[in-house]
């Protein structure tokens, strides 16, 4: 009896342990950063010329009519391809005359919904184009109306056959749609466009002159499948002969307007040799920076969303190692600070700009330039060196030796190199016990003491001795 109930015990806790475990995964799970970028849902808002000159003859029918008809076919496929995707359609310049010069007449028509092409052409079919072209309002407006979903890929697509005409900035709404991160920079359709309307349209985004009805179907869809297609990116790090060999560094990308972390990343290479492949977000524009010393910075990259992206850099770096092999390393107490040499083209260096503090026997990577290192071995260690681009410098400096001091009374003590009759200050203590031992870089020291107890400075004494590297050399103050 009691072993069964010891069994029924066991049993109970290891099903309450079992069940607790299924709690505590999701939460360890969760705390990892997936840091892929995959989208639930892709949105495309069609912002679309309702304007006066859309009723101009191209070909058989009117601009409208064209592109009417050619968004209900470009919907229709898509929606049965992809059912993730979600259209939108917002028109200008159809509800008021030409002649009230109305500059918001800009109407979202169709919301955001799955499988809304019959409702879109059916809609488009009572437009009648007549107003004016408030472009950078539409596009302002077009800004409101995407969900808030962070999970979503925007997109927008203007059609148009002319320019703003109602004094507002196209190029200034644009760019406060990709610094918000609302959407991927606009595309812009022209239908057979002069010159002048080309180069006003760069500003805005991704410009395409489509001259007859077999065009603009075309690159209706060529946007389309740009869109939907993954966007990935690989960064290139350049050697000497520009190959993209640099690798193991970690790097940042943040977001070019509000400075926000985006990704963080170490550098690797895949299977094949190459820089890996990033999933990354195509909306906004990203600022690199690769954690070198100093660090090395690429700003205002912009991807071609469904696009492999290539993001070359070069990394002129070669490593630094400063070696200390003896009773050092057992220790590994002192460290390297570096510090970039003061340049004319460095104004703005202080003496106290410390660029980073290294351990011994640990190789960093620094970009070529001239560096002041200070080891904090006792007394300091001081090297002035240049780091070449792709190559290794390795410095090596003597382990310490001991020195032992023996007294039978408290004692004020001062250590000093001694140089060429120049003193420099190496260490200052009070001893209090018997023994005390320091750890000294190896060469002429002076010591000057005093018994701490005597306030006479005739009390002071001084000796001058040496160190030798991995040595101990005790000295009898009795």
């Amino acid at each position: 009896m009691l072993l069964c109930c010891r069994f029924r015990v066991w049993l109970l806790i290891l099903r309450f342990t079992f069940i607790s475990s299924l709690f505590l995964i999701p939460a360890f799970v969760s705390a990892q950063l997936n840091q892929i970028y995959k989208p639930t849902v892709s949105r495309i808002l069609f912002v679309l010329d309702g304007s006066g000159s859309m009723k101009q003859k191209w070909g058989d029918k009117t601009k409208f009519e064209t592109a009417k008809e050619l968004l209900f076919k470009i919907i229709d496929s898509v929606e049965r391809k992809n059912p993730s995707v979600e259209f939108a359609v917002r028109v200008f310049g159809y509800q008021y005359p030409n002649e009230q010069r109305n500059c918001r007449d800009s109407r979202l028509l169709i919301p955001f919904a799955k499988n809304n092409g019959t409702k879109i052409n059916s809609i488009l079919g009572s437009i009648r184009p007549k107003g004016m072209s408030p472009i950078a309002y539409s596009i302002e407006q077009g800004a409101k109306d995407f969900p808030e979903d962070v999970k979503s890929l925007n997109s927008l697509v203007l059609i148009t056959d002319g320019e703003e005409n109602c004094a507002g900035d196209p190029c200034k709404a644009s760019k406060e749609l990709v610094a918000k991160r609302i959407s991927l920079k606009p595309f812009i359709i022209g239908l057979n466009v002069d010159s002048a309307s080309y180069q006003k349209f760069n500003c805005i985004g991704t410009f395409y002159d489509a001259k007859d009805e077999p065009s603009l179907y075309k690159t209706v869809g060529v946007i389309i499948r740009q869109t939907l297609n993954t966007t990935t990116a690989q960064i290139n790090l350049l050697d000497r002969n520009n190959e993209p060999t640099v690798t193991n560094l970690p790097f940042t990308l943040y977001d070019h307007y509000s400075g926000k972390i985006e990704y963080n990343f170490i550098h690797t290479m895949n299977e094949k040799g190459n820089p890996d492949t990033l999933y990354l977000d195509p909306v906004g524009i990203y600022d690199l920076e690769l954690h070198t010393f100093p660090p090395v910075r690429k700003e205002s990259i912009e991807l071609v969303p469904g696009k492999h992206n290539i993001i070359a850099l070069d990394v002129p770096a070669g490593d630094l190692m400063v070696e200390c092999y003896g009773a050092s390393v057992a220790n590994n107490d002192a460290q390297v600070l570096v510090r970039p040499v003061k340049k004319p083209d460095k104004a703005a260096l202080t003496d106290e700009s410390i660029l980073n503090v290294q351990n011994l026997n640990e190789p960093v990577k620094y970009l070529a330039d001239d560096y002041h290192l200070e080891i904090l071995t006792t007394p300091e260690t001081l090297i002035d060196t240049g780091i070449p681009a792709f190559g290794e410098t390795n410095l090596r400096i003597a382990p310490y030796g001991t020195l032992t001091l023996l007294a039978s009374a408290d004692l004020l003590v001062s250590i000093y190199t001694d140089t060429k009759d120049e003193l420099q200050m190496a260490d200052r203590f009070e001893m209090t016990g018997k023994t005390e031992n320091r750890r000294l870089q190896p060469g002429s020291y002076r010591l000057v003491y005093k018994p701490k107890n005597n306030y006479h400075s005739e009390s002071t004494r001084s000796q001058q001795f040496k160190i030798e590297d991995g040595r101990a050399l005790v000295i009898n103050l009795q």
